[in-house]
């Protein structure tokens, strides 16, 4: 599958390159080309153990590339997921400011039918704003999901790989088919997929 990764912090960067070592095309995209030239230069910005040399192995097979170019990496894509930052705002409450204008240019950047996938850390109600967004943006068909991560630091890649459950919230099963397949290859020893409603997804992270 060609996959396009929005944000390559934490849970970017590392689903991102989880997902191109077992050989789909991914693209990361971050809005700062400072750091998507220090990624192309081979530099990670956070230690994780095999994560620097997963990142080398599949650029050099070509497998993940790192842009600043959202509308190049969307081409052909089927999957997006959404992994921005959501820090804390005024009041404790998370800031969404980034997640709102990713889904704005993500909406404006659709080519066909693509399935929006959320990994950030929003509230719940988070994924309906950002369908509402990009409904407002794209004639195209799209799906919405919220995937959240369970990832601990220190053990991000074991985490992502060898995952205790994976949780899928969408109203689509068309959207379901396609992330339970994107995940067949996390799931070999036995089905840890656990499918909910978007609002269920997204309380899960929380809870």
């Amino acid at each position: 599958m060609k996959i396009t990764v929005v944000g390559t912090g934490y849970v970017g960067l590392v689903a991102g390159t989880c997902f191109s070592n077992t050989g789909h095309q991914v693209s990361c995209v971050d809005v700062n080309p400072k750091i998507v030239d220090m990624l192309n230069r081979g530099d990670i910005p956070i230690y994780e153990p095999g994560l620097a040399d997963m990142v080398k192995r599949n650029v050099e097979d070509e497998n993940l590339v790192f842009t600043t170019d959202l509308a190049g990496a969307m081409e052909d894509t089927l999957l997006v997921f959404l992994c921005v930052g959501t820090p804390e705002g005024e009041g404790g409450r998370a800031d969404l400011s980034y997640v709102l204008e990713a889904a704005k240019q993500i909406g404006q950047n659709m080519k066909d039918y693509t399935i929006v996938v959320s990994k950030s850390t929003c509230p719940v109600g988070t994924v309906e704003r950002v369908r509402d967004i990009i409904t407002r943006e794209t004639d195209h068909e799209f799906d919405m999901a919220s995937n959240p991560e369970f990832l601990k630091e220190g053990a991000a890649i074991e985490d992502f790989m060898k995952p205790d459950r994976v949780i899928i919230g969408t109203d689509s099963p068309r959207a379901e088919e396609l992330l339970r397949t994107l995940y067949e290859p996390f799931n070999r020893s036995h089905d840890r997929v656990i499918t909910m409603d978007i609002r269920s997804a997204e309380l899960t992270k929380y809870a």
